[in-house]
């Protein structure tokens, strides 16, 4: 008898365990913290701090395109904060300010890039990072603006630290294809 009633109440002790965690995974509250994202290592990327010059030139246009690029990790640790500042040009008669963030997606196991301007150009560009010298970016979200249709991945090479060169294409609405080449110092 003894043993019947210690088994009854032994079911009933796991019955009321069960129906107490049955509530707790039913109501939709977790009390597990949320992980922090692992800070990305940016030590192949602490040569773009500082201030840039950069000169661009493509074959739709007769004269280069300069830009002023400065370089900061923000307070978080989490992104490598670039802004830039493009000068007027004869076709280009406006001051242009980006902003080009960079972190990295360990879950994704790639580099994000995300590009915003004062002119509504924006743009999402990923990498799996640098191979030697060189690091591929491949755009995965564009604006058409600019009379852009689709761009070739850009490859960008680590001269030294402080020169860097950059290639890619894009393609126009009509089918044309244009080729960019960048060329930036440090200093």
């Amino acid at each position: 008898m003894v043993k019947r009633l210690f088994g009854i109440a032994a079911a009933f002790v796991l019955l009321a365990a069960g129906v107490a965690a049955f509530a707790a995974d039913s109501s939709g509250i977790e009390t597990t913290p949320i992980p922090l994202t692992p800070k990305p290592n940016f030590s192949s990327m602490k040569f773009l701090l500082g201030t840039w010059t950069c000169v661009s030139t493509n074959t739709r246009r007769a004269t280069s395109y300069t830009t002023t690029v400065t370089g900061s990790l923000d307070s978080t640790g989490y992104w490598l904060i670039q802004k830039d500042f493009g000068h007027k040009t004869s076709w280009s008669p406006y001051d242009v300010q980006g902003i080009d963030m960079t972190t990295y997606d360990a879950d994704m196991h790639r580099w994000v890039d995300v590009y915003t301007d004062d002119q509504g150009s924006y743009n999402v560009s990923t990498s799996p990072g640098w191979k030697g010298n060189t690091i591929v970016w491949t755009d995965i979200v564009i604006t058409t603006a600019d009379n852009t249709a689709s761009t070739s991945p850009t490859t960008t090479t680590k001269v030294s630290d402080t020169k860097t060169t950059a290639a890619n294409t894009f393609k126009e609405k009509s089918g044309r294809v244009i080729s960019v080449r960048t060329t930036c110092t440090k200093g």
